[in-house]
């Protein structure tokens, strides 16, 4: 099979522990884009945070953010955006307040945090490491007066964090019991839940950017490491798992591939590929 496309997950998957493209895995990519193959960056964080990284690249990716609520192309156009009402964007604040719970959301540029120093603000934390071009604005969440007008029609993705996995657990039960015919729920860590609209996930990203390139599933590698690639893999043609994915994810996968500290997605597409 002449794969045509690669979507690649960033962190724990393209990216090392200390948030970096390995010397391996940029050439790789380089390679397979001077093949002509289509290179996606597919990713729950924020836009402009998977954006940040095509200077590393060298080029610019397509990029399907926010565990699937929007899909760019490689010329910053927008190809799909789903975006949360703002009764749900309410429901959900509430629920989190509610159950004191940590919680964050974002457009496609700003993250809108009611406590930009906590130890949850993952953000906030990456900011303070990197360079000037891959920072995120990070601001409060609007006052009530301007919560409206400021958040319609702009916020993509919602998330709520607490170290007690049981907390979260009953609290994404909820959600899925009581808005699960308009929400989506999934997970990137064990003490997070990432909530979308309905039907939104990186899956159904990769299947709107294949009938936009006119690219059939099975001409595409998906490589994830968690809960929120599980989608996706299912969907592309070869999905793949890095070595450090969770246990689901690897029984989801066509093929188990090196560590994201192992250069896991060079050898994919060097075995596979090119």
């Amino acid at each position: 099979m002449a794969y045509k496309l690669v979507a690649i997950d960033m962190d724990d998957t393209l990216l090392t522990h200390d948030k970096q493209i390995s010397r391996e895995n940029l050439e790789a990519l380089k390679k397979a884009r001077d093949a002509g193959v289509y290179v996606v960056i597919s990713t729950g964080r924020i836009y402009a945070s998977a954006y940040a990284y095509s200077e590393f690249l060298g080029f610019k990716p397509y990029i399907i953010a926010s565990n699937g609520a929007m899909v760019i192309d490689d010329n910053d156009e927008e190809i799909y955006k789903s975006v949360l009402d703002i009764d749900i964007l309410t429901y959900l604040i509430d629920l989190a307040k509610k159950n004191d719970l940590y919680y964050h959301f974002y457009s496609d540029k700003i993250v809108y945090s009611p406590e930009i120093t906590s130890k949850y603000q993952k953000y906030g934390e990456w900011n303070r490491l990197y360079a000037e071009t891959l920072k995120v604005e990070v601001e409060n969440i609007p006052s009530y007066e301007e919560f409206e007008s400021k958040l319609k029609d702009s916020i993509v993705k919602f998330v709520m964090f607490d170290e007690d996995s049981e907390k979260i657990k009953a609290v994404r039960k909820t959600i899925d019991c009581e808005k699960g015919d308009r929400l989506e729920t999934t997970s990137s860590f064990h003490n997070n839940i990432e909530i979308l609209n309905k039907g939104v996930n990186k899956g159904n990203g990769l299947k709107i950017l294949g009938e936009y390139l006119g690219i059939d599933r099975s001409e595409m590698v998906a490589i994830g490491d968690s809960e929120n690639d599980v989608e996706m893999v299912e969907y592309a043609g070869l999905g793949v798992a890095v070595e450090n994915a969770i246990d689901k994810l690897k029984k989801t996968a066509d093929f188990i591939t090196k560590s994201n500290m192992e250069n896991g997605v060079a050898y994919v597409i060097n075995k596979f590929i090119l």
